[in-house]
């Protein structure tokens, strides 16, 4: 069930550039995003089960947020992931280009076990239906009870460098440089074993 909100008065959002970290224009989008809808941080807060501090601390730009919450406040606040990335510019392109050099390293869910992850596009008026990532594991060893994944919608795979065992629910795959693997995210997933890393792929995540 879903929090009732209540009316605020309104207050002016920070702006938010392109110079700014990471963290600060993701923050400041959120924040923005809440209080055009009239939603109070407590409130925002319960919605996407996080504490008051630590939604202060996303808005304020102190910590990086995985990928699973950022999609839990953009459901709550009822948009794209992707919309996190815009900045305050008013300009609406129609498309995206992202140098080698302007990737935006983002946290995941695998971040602590030695998964990176780089978002491939942000920003776009018109990104509703996938969110694109780099994906890269240096670990040598993997440990499959740490590497269990589930999301909403679907996600593809497609392989850049190395060679991994990915398991879908009780399935193992066999993964080199060129295979891909399409498959649902709501079925627990993520990559078995690795061989001769890093290891580096494409990995498209639909939003239902």
């Amino acid at each position: 069930m879903r929090t009732r909100m209540t009316k605020l008065p309104k207050v002016p959002a920070l702006p938010v550039t392109e110079t700014d970290p990471i963290e600060l224009q993701i923050g400041r989008r959120i924040r923005a995003l809440r209080l055009e809808r009239d939603i109070t941080l407590d409130q925002l807060a319960i919605e996407v089960k996080l504490t008051k501090g630590q939604l202060s601390k996303i808005e304020n730009g102190k910590v990086s947020s995985p990928v699973s919450t950022l999609t839990r406040i953009a459901a709550a606040l009822s948009v794209e992931p992707g919309s996190f990335f815009q900045s305050a510019h008013p300009a609406q392109p129609r498309a995206a280009l992202v140098r080698r050099a302007e990737r935006k390293s983002i946290a995941g869910r695998g971040s602590k076990i030695g998964h990176s992850y780089e978002s491939l596009a942000f920003g776009l008026p018109f990104q509703k239906d996938f969110e694109p990532y780099l994906m890269r594991i240096d670990e040598k060893v993997i440990d499959p009870a740490k590497n269990s994944f589930r999301h909403p919608g679907h996600e593809f795979l497609f392989m850049l460098k190395g060679k991994m065992d990915y398991r879908h629910g009780e399935q193992i795959y066999h993964l080199g440089p060129g295979d891909s693997l399409f498959f649902d995210g709501t079925i627990e997933h993520g990559p078995s074993a690795v061989y001769g890393p890093p290891i580096e792929f494409l990995s498209l995540i639909s939003n239902p």
